[in-house]
């Protein structure tokens, strides 16, 4: 190389994270197209109503900076629920052995703050091991 610039890691270039909210994007798509439709039918107005409670919810139960960095290691899915208020959408989970031993979950939420905030939160065997957010206010 001609140029002595230091490498960033791939995880600090802006298009790896454009690309990551494209794919979430796409696997909830996936997800919510293959979801059979609701059998209980709702008059017009009721139809409006549960809409507006829906959005209302979904703007309430996203997670914030503040309730991001409340999250520790060592806490239980049931301690973060608590702290952010809502059941996070499950990303990816894998058992190795079958019997919950070294069970890995991923959860994510949706996010307040820049457009595809989000935060992922890694757990094992029921506790955090990891996490990680993009553009939480």
């Amino acid at each position: 190389m001609s140029h002595s610039e230091e490498k960033k890691p791939i995880y600090k270039k802006w298009w790896f994270w454009v690309i990551i909210i494209v794919i979430i994007i796409a696997i909830r798509g996936a997800g919510a197209s293959e979801q059979s439709a609701p059998t209980t039918t709702l008059s017009e107005g009721d139809s409006s109503t549960q809409n507006e409670q829906t959005s209302n919810a979904s703007e309430d139960t996203k997670i914030t900076l503040e309730e991001f960095n409340q999250i520790e290691t060592g806490m239980t899915y049931e301690q973060v629920i608590e702290i952010i208020g809502t059941e996070g959408t499950v990303m990816s989970e894998s058992d190795i052995t079958g019997d919950g031993q070294y069970k890995t979950t991923i959860y994510s939420w949706e996010g307040e703050g820049s457009l595809g905030a989000n935060a992922n939160i890694t757990f094992q065997t029921g506790k955090v091991v990891s996490k990680a957010q993009f553009g939480l206010e």
